[in-house]
């Protein structure tokens, strides 16, 4: 499934936030607050937490941070591709951005890769674009 196909235009974007830091948790909010099409339906601070929610509900659309507060991104994104029949939308989002950590995600089905210090507009940018539909297949 092409990532620009998984959410039909003009829905909301579920989205599972899985971030540890509550200052990045409400920058994303506050920066993604004026798009209506983005609902936060979960957020998870461990992969524990994430993996239950995966359980639980389906999304649209994974932001998910490398280095949790117990476990890590890598453990999530390995769940949703060995046991989530639809998987969401995978966005890697990290201070972590080293081009190993880059090639793991991608083996694992990431479609976006962003550095948070560098790149965090540019998450925003992909996020907001895939809320209006118009979202390229990687980034």
């Amino acid at each position: 499934m092409d990532a620009a196909q998984s959410v039909p235009l003009g829905n909301t974007v579920k989205t599972l936030l899985v971030e540890d830091s509550s200052l990045i948790r409400e920058a994303l909010m506050a920066a993604l607050g004026h798009t209506t099409n983005v609902e936060f339906a979960a957020i998870a601070a461990t992969a524990r937490d994430a993996i239950t929610a995966l359980q639980k509900q389906q999304f649209d659309l994974a932001v998910i941070d490398l280095e949790l507060l117990e476990g890590t991104g890598f453990e999530v994104l390995a769940y949703i591709t060995q046991a989530v029949a639809q998987p969401p939308v995978r966005m890697v989002l990290t201070n972590h951005a080293f081009p190993l950590y880059e090639r793991r995600a991608r083996a694992l089905g990431v479609d976006f890769f962003f550095d948070k210090s560098m790149h965090f507009e540019e998450a925003i940018q992909a996020i907001e674009n895939m809320a209006h539909g118009d979202l390229p297949l990687q980034g």
